[in-house]
């Protein structure tokens, strides 16, 4: 199923394989040595699977013996990973939606306040969702 031209969404970031906050942590600590999938699936906490579904589709770095065997070196899957899934910047006029998965540009944005939070509400030009982005969280002297 082909989405709408209108609907068509550029620079979308990789989901399928990122992993959470502990993972990452785990991840740093990989020696400089060759991993099999299912030691590296067990040393940093995912699944084997995900090595064969995601990373491997993705062009994360392997060596494959004369049996056809598989092998990641810990160090390059470090370095492969942090350029593979960059974390996204938003821009002074952008504004993340969390349906669409990406930054979108800030559109005719309201200027809204909740107690001593300000923010920019706004609507987003692919999926038409409510966005908000914080301005500040402090009182503003007016």
């Amino acid at each position: 199923m082909d989405t709408p031209p209108d609907r068509v969404i550029k620079n979308r970031p990789i989901l399928r394989g990122r992993l959470k906050g502990n993972q990452l942590r785990k991840l740093i600590g990989l020696l400089d040595m060759l991993y099999t999938p299912a030691e590296l699936a067990e040393a940093v906490g995912f699944t084997r699977r995900q090595v064969y579904r995601a990373y491997l589709h993705l062009g994360c770095p392997h060596v494959k013996d004369e049996t056809a065997h598989i092998f990641i070196n810990g160090h390059e899957f470090y370095g492969w990973y942090q350029a593979t899934y960059r974390k996204q910047k938003l821009g002074e006029e952008e504004v993340y939606c969390v349906s669409c998965k990406c930054a979108v540009p800030l559109i005719n944005p309201i200027a809204m306040q909740k107690n001593n939070y300000h923010y920019w509400s706004a609507i987003c030009p692919n999926c038409h969702r409510k966005l908000a982005r914080a301005i500040t969280n402090k009182r503003i002297n007016d």
